[in-house]
């Protein structure tokens, strides 16, 4: 697939060049992703297979490690975005009580 420039459509992310995007879907149910990618620029994007990452995950402990720091740090990145969200909005909830 070709895209350089990538953003996540849903929360306006612009993702830069070389970002690894997807990873949380890799673990969900279904594997299913979170948000949807757009690509904005030409470029290259690569893909892995659920498959292909559960036999680097075994094979190369290394690897397991960063894996599990990207979707830990994802995770902590998306609770804050939405802790952000609901603190911009609760003044107008309260406002409106």
């Amino acid at each position: 697939m070709s895209c350089s420039v990538k953003a996540l459509v849903e929360i306006g992310v612009q993702l830069p060049q070389g970002q690894v995007v997807g990873e949380l879907g890799l673990l969900a149910p279904y594997q299913a992703r979170t948000q949807t990618l757009e690509c904005t620029a030409a470029g290259e994007v690569l893909q892995i297979t659920y498959e292909q990452v559960k036999q680097l995950y075994y094979q190369n402990p290394k690897f397991g490690f960063y894996f599990l720091q990207l979707t830990t740090r994802r995770l902590f990145e998306n609770i804050a975005h939405l802790e952000r969200e609901l603190a911009a909005k609760q003044p107008s909830v309260a406002a409106s009580a």
